[in-house]
């Protein structure tokens, strides 16, 4: 099976304490929890899982844009927002999976998550405040969307709550990592009354900046605010709170529910990406940036990521085959009736064993294998041999005018070239598949560079190519690690953070420079004018700014 959980405890000091993986993981663990343990789960392929971390805690499915969740088992004063019994005793069952896409994207309570941690980052949905009581657990944001709600007292477990004193300056916040459709927000206020007052209304707004107001009366029961249509928002913001009775008395909410549905990201459709103007690009913002040149999640579970860049028009593509056969077709984007009716394609498997299939011929693709395709074939297939271990096919391809044979290039077969030095911390080796001293192809260029231990710089000095375009695939970090990419004009940088198994767009007039946290390897494919691998322009550091 394909194991895409891990899952571990440690301790205080970072020691595991217990470790399981798998692609379900259904588990139990004989030992008391102590003070600062803490549970970690990375997922290598999927960024939902349902999660269930003890008897007492409903079941959540919960969004991991970077495929990690840190979980710190609640301890001491922490325990106010929880059933006495939790985390209790020496014998634990754990529950992890990944849900269907039925259990992702239908409709249901979206900001439940009883795994939700006050200052907790990159786990969703979460809920934060301006203001907690205090700063005590019972009346921390979190028990607002643990899914339990006895409203009618206050304190600890079951009659949490989030509480923020006696005022009206209080800003409530959900948020759920991405976008969600939203069709109906519940809200169950606390009441304790007479203890209590409650709010006579507060304002809801997305993340588009609409506000709608939601009126309350004075009742336990569920309360509910439907937008005249679902709103598509990224966020839920509780603002501008009016108490219904003065002078200010205690007014909380137990439970909010938001009820509407994920939506569901469609990598398979073909991603265009204009052409961009050095003086545009100066004034570009970091989300603009990344927008318009950083690449992410090339390698999902049987799908086919793709981008296609009007720079020399190149098509940036990765492919993860596991239980079904993946096709490179053709169709309305480019005009075709195959992928390489007019284009030719270079891949180099970054993954586990794979296969591709071009017109019938089968070549058995190994890590570190690359291959070339040329213009006319008209089949390209690509399929996993061992499901532990997929391929991860990272495919570069530009336009051709002339056929040339498919040749496969495994990393042996390269030419390498040496270079760099450990003084100057780029000590690498150059190793080029696709070029005119290896094989014949129209324009393509492509090959992989690898940095020894000790090197962090790539490509410097830097230069520019005003007659090639280049695509970095960065791969092999960690996953705490990252390269600052650098690109811009030479007086004009700018810099994308860059993960394992991103890439990054470079113009013919940027520089494509990077330093990364540690040493890593990246792949680069160039198309443009020529194929010489020498014409450039190189800029002396110092003269960067």
């Amino acid at each position: 099976m394909f194991a895409i959980i891990e899952f571990k405890i440690l301790n205080v000091n970072g020691d595991v304490k217990f470790r399981e993986s798998g692609e379900k993981i259904n588990c139990e663990y004989s030992g008391k929890f102590c003070e600062g343990d803490k549970i970690v789960i990375k997922t290598s392929d999927e960024e939902y899982l349902a999660v269930k971390l003890d008897k007492t805690l409903k079941e959540s499915i919960v969004f991991l844009p970077n495929k990690l969740m840190e979980y710190e088992i609640p301890y001491g004063a922490l325990m106010a927002g929880y059933d006495e019994k939790a985390f209790s005793g020496e014998n634990h069952v754990f529950s992890v999976y990944e849900p269907s896409n039925d259990e992702i994207y239908g409709e249901r309570n979206i900001a439940l998550n009883s795994h939700d941690l006050s200052g907790q980052k990159g786990v969703y949905p979460h809920a934060h405040a301006n203001l907690v009581t205090r700063n005590e657990p019972c009346f921390f944001e979190r028990n607002a969307i643990d899914g339990v709600c006895e409203n009618k007292s206050h304190g600890n477990f079951p009659h949490h709550s989030w509480a923020a004193g006696a005022r009206e300056d209080l800003e409530y916040y959900i948020d759920f990592g991405t976008f969600v459709e939203v069709e109906k927000i519940v809200f169950f206020l606390r009441a304790d009354f007479p203890h209590d007052t409650y709010w006579k209304n507060v304002d809801v707004e997305f993340s588009d900046g609409e506000r709608l107001t939601a009126s309350f009366e004075e009742t336990a029961d569920g309360q509910s605010l439907v937008p005249d249509k679902p709103k598509i928002t990224k966020t839920i913001h509780l603002t501008n709170f009016k108490q219904a009775v003065y002078p200010f008395s205690w007014a909380a909410l137990s439970q909010i529910e938001v009820y509407g549905k994920y939506i569901k990201e469609d990598l398979s459709k073909m991603e265009i990406r204009c052409a961009s103007n050095p003086k545009d690009v100066k004034h570009y913002t970091t989300e603009r940036l990344r927008e318009e040149f950083h690449i992410s999640k090339l390698f999902t579970k049987d799908n086919i990521r793709m981008v296609y860049s009007h720079i020399d028009r190149i098509i940036t593509a990765g492919l993860m085959p596991i239980y079904h056969e993946l096709k490179l077709e053709g169709g309305k984007e480019l005009a075709s009736d195959y992928f390489l009716e007019r284009r030719e394609m270079g891949c180099i498997n970054i993954g586990g064993k794979g296969i591709i299939t071009v017109d019938g011929k089968e070549y058995e693709m190994n890590p570190r294998d690359g291959i070339y395709i040329g213009k006319g074939n008209k089949e390209i297939v690509f399929k996993c041999v061992d499901t532990a271990n997929p391929p991860k096919f990272y495919v570069s391809s530009c336009p051709a005018h002339k056929e040339y044979p498919t040749v496969k290039i495994d990393i042996t077969k390269a030419k390498k070239v040496p270079c760099g030095s450990v003084a100057d911390c780029n000590k690498r080796v150059i190793n080029q598949y696709i070029h005119p001293e290896v094989i014949k192809s129209c324009q393509l260029a492509m090959g992989l560079t690898q940095l020894e231990e000790g090197s962090n710089w790539n490509t410097m000095p830097s230069h520019t190519h005003d007659r090639r375009m280049e695509v970095y695939l960065y791969l092999d970090m960690d996953d705490n690690d990252a390269v600052f990419h650098m690109m811009g004009e030479p007086n004009e940088t700018r810099h994308i953070i860059m993960h394992n198994e991103e890439a990054v767009i470079s113009p013919s007039w940027s520089i494509h420079s990077g330093v990364g946290t540690k040493n890593y390897s990246f792949i680069w494919a160039m198309c443009g004018e020529n194929q010489e691998f020498d014409d450039m322009d190189h800029i002396e550091t110092r003269d960067l700014r």
